[in-house]
């Protein structure tokens, strides 16, 4: 049975990313069972280590930020390298397949979203969540693009092929390999906004940022690190995942962490601190935020939403939705409509 057979066995469509992306994370190889006692409890953690990230307490800044900031450093001399495999044309909209070089290895695959006439265009970027790859938010960056707005969509390393690709390590011991996803994935955005302003089109100081779930991890991370970017959408953003793992009574995940040693244990916990997000979340000034939340949503539950808000530096505006994970139409107009009064995009039709 192939993947998307089980996901759609198990309800995923429709449902939250959260569930969706559970579900993902066992694939067809690890035959998916209707009893809870029969799932691999170690596929199980790792499927929840990148989704539930809301269920801790005590959020520890692991580092001072300067010193977490150095992770995600790289040489902006190098060359882009990009390259066009395709044109698509959509009533005046250029929608262009791109890929260019990632600092840390491979390609980046994306989409490059560019409005008709000559600019100077707002740029937008955006990160989908997991499971997702740059076709997630395509509509979305097709409306903006009708106001104005030139977009780059990328991949998530784990949404790449070949040589590419780097997914998470199903056996949940090597922490490092884990971790530098993440700074890879903060990396490849970061030159996404080389890429915007290598380009005569765009305004460099009208830059946004889109970010859903996993990429609204990873878009917090960015906006402490990337001073570039004006303003920051952060959709259905969790503050931790490693105080979930610590804390968690779910039995699955307690017999998982039971079954590595300690050494193990505080390895992964340790490594995988220093990307939580609520460490980076308050340093995003003088950028602008605008945190998106789900009634709905378990992770992140309302509790640790608010805690997470509370957290984020200001200037912010904080919404919560009468809606799950994957928000709603209104959580939509509501960003295009914040976009066009921080980086001065047209108006929506």
């Amino acid at each position: 049975m192939s993947l998307s057979d089980n996901l759609r066995r198990y309800g995923c469509y429709p449902a939250s990313e959260a569930r969706c992306y559970t579900l993902s994370r066992f694939g067809a190889s690890n035959g998916l069972k209707t009893g809870a006692s029969e799932i691999n409890v170690r596929n199980l953690l790792v499927a929840l280590v990148f989704v539930i990230s809301s269920f801790g307490i005590a959020f520890a800044q692991v580092k001072p930020i300067d010193e977490l900031r150095q992770m995600f450093g790289y040489e902006q001399t190098l060359p882009l390298d990009v390259k066009v495999g395709g044109v698509d044309d959509k009533s005046g909209i250029s929608v262009r397949d791109i890929s260019y070089a990632s600092p840390k290895g491979g390609r980046v695959t994306a989409y490059l979203v560019v409005p008709a006439g000559k600019g100077k265009f707002a740029g937008v970027i955006f990160m989908h969540g997991r499971p997702g790859s740059r076709n997630t938010f395509l509509n979305e960056a097709l409306s903006l693009a009708k106001a104005g707005a030139l977009s780059l969509l990328i991949d998530a390393p784990f949404s790449r092929f070949g040589e590419s690709k780097r997914d998470f390590d199903p056996t949940v011991t090597k922490a490092q390999d884990d971790r530098d996803i993440y700074i890879q994935t903060v990396v490849d955005l970061r030159r996404g906004v080389d890429l915007f302003l290598s380009r005569s089109d765009i305004d460099p100081k009208r830059i946004g940022f889109i970010g859903h779930s996993y990429g609204a991890h990873t878009g917090a991370i960015l906006a402490a690190v990337e001073k570039r970017i004006k303003a920051f959408v952060i959709m259905a953003g969790s503050p931790s995942l490693t105080e979930f793992l610590r804390t968690s009574t779910i039995p699955a995940i307690v017999e998982t962490r039971n079954s590595l040693t300690e050494a193990q244990r505080e390895n992964y916990f340790n490594t995988l601190a220093s990307v939580d997000p609520i460490n980076y979340i308050g340093y995003v000034a003088p950028s602008a935020l605008f945190l998106q939340f789900g009634k709905n949503d378990r992770y992140p539950t309302a509790e640790k939403a608010t805690l997470y808000a509370k957290a984020a530096s200001n200037p912010k505006l904080v919404r919560t939705y009468d809606a799950g994970h994957e928000l709603n139409d209104e959580a939509r107009r509501e960003r295009a409509e914040w976009l066009r009064k921080q980086i001065g995009i047209g108006k929506l039709n």
